[in-house]
Order: structure tokens, then C-alpha cells, then sequence
């Protein structure tokens, strides 16, 4: 699979740490998420992504890829909504804000969350008049 180039800025910025990730398929379309602590970022990413890390903040990351007919993806612009559950069952909406980075797209959303706790994450997206989903958990441990 290609990586992009939202995903290897994710990837290389990150110090080495287990992801909370997910891929949802519609087609020649692909939803790619990714959730974790803002505190995990490095500085680097951080300043990218206009990120504060501090406790209790978390930055989820959405891409949405168009395969070609030769399997390249190039990242397409959408709609994405995102929200996630607590253990409490409490139900947050997430802003997302579209960042535009060398003909790349991808989206970002901060969030709250009181560790210990793990939230489900929500994410639709509407692709060239078309809906895809996923959802996905991530576990925050107490500090």
C-alpha cells in the first residue's frame, strides 16, 4: 500500500506508539483514520499541525484516497464529520478543519478526553457524492 504524505508526516512525527487506526473501502474510495494523544506528537508535528500537546487533548487525522485504475491513491477533498463516546456513553462532536499541504488533503479534529477512558470514534465522510464510514477505539491511560 502507498503511503501518503499526511500519513508518513503522522507516522515519521510520532514518536513509536501504538495508533488507534482504521481503513473503510467504497470502490476505488478510501476513508484512512487515525486517532492519539496530542502529547505523542513531536514538536515538529505539532507545529505542522497547529497542534498544542498538552494532557487530555487528543488529534484525530482523516484522509480520503481515490485509487487509480494502476492501485496509486491520490487524496481527494470530501465532507467529514467526526464525533466520539465515551466510556459514559457521552457523545462529543469533533470539529474537523480541511488542511491543504503540497497537493495533499486531509483533515484534522482536536478532542477532549479525561484519561483513564477510551473512546469510539464516528467518522463519515461524503466522497464525490458518496458516503463512507468507520469507527474506531482508542484507550487513553491515566497519566
Amino acid at each position: 500500500m502507498r503511503i501518503t504524505r499526511a500519513w508518513w508526516l503522522v507516522a515519521c512525527l510520532i514518536p513509536a506508539s501504538p495508533l488507534a487506526g482504521d481503513i473503510s473501502r467504497l470502490g476505488d474510495l478510501e476513508l484512512h483514520c487515525a486517532a492519539l494523544p496530542s502529547t505523542e506528537l513531536t514538536p515538529e508535528a505539532a507545529k505542522a499541525y497547529n497542534v498544542t500537546p498538552e494532557p487530555g487533548r487528543g488529534l484525530l487525522t482523516v484522509t480520503l484516497m481515490r485509487r487509480n485504475g494502476h492501485g496509486e491513491a491520490k487524496s481527494v477533498p470530501g465532507q467529514v464529520y467526526a464525533g466520539a463516546i465515551n466510556q459514559n456513553n457521552q457523545v462529543t462532536s469533533i470539529p474537523i478543519r480541511e488542511v491543504r499541504d503540497q497537493g495533499q488533503i486531509y483533515y484534522l479534529g482536536e478532542y477532549r478526553v479525561t484519561p483513564p477512558d477510551t473512546l469510539r470514534f464516528l467518522v463519515n465522510a461524503n466522497v464525490l457524492g458518496k458516503m463512507l464510514k468507520t469507527e474506531l477505539s482508542r484507550g487513553f491511560a491515566a497519566p
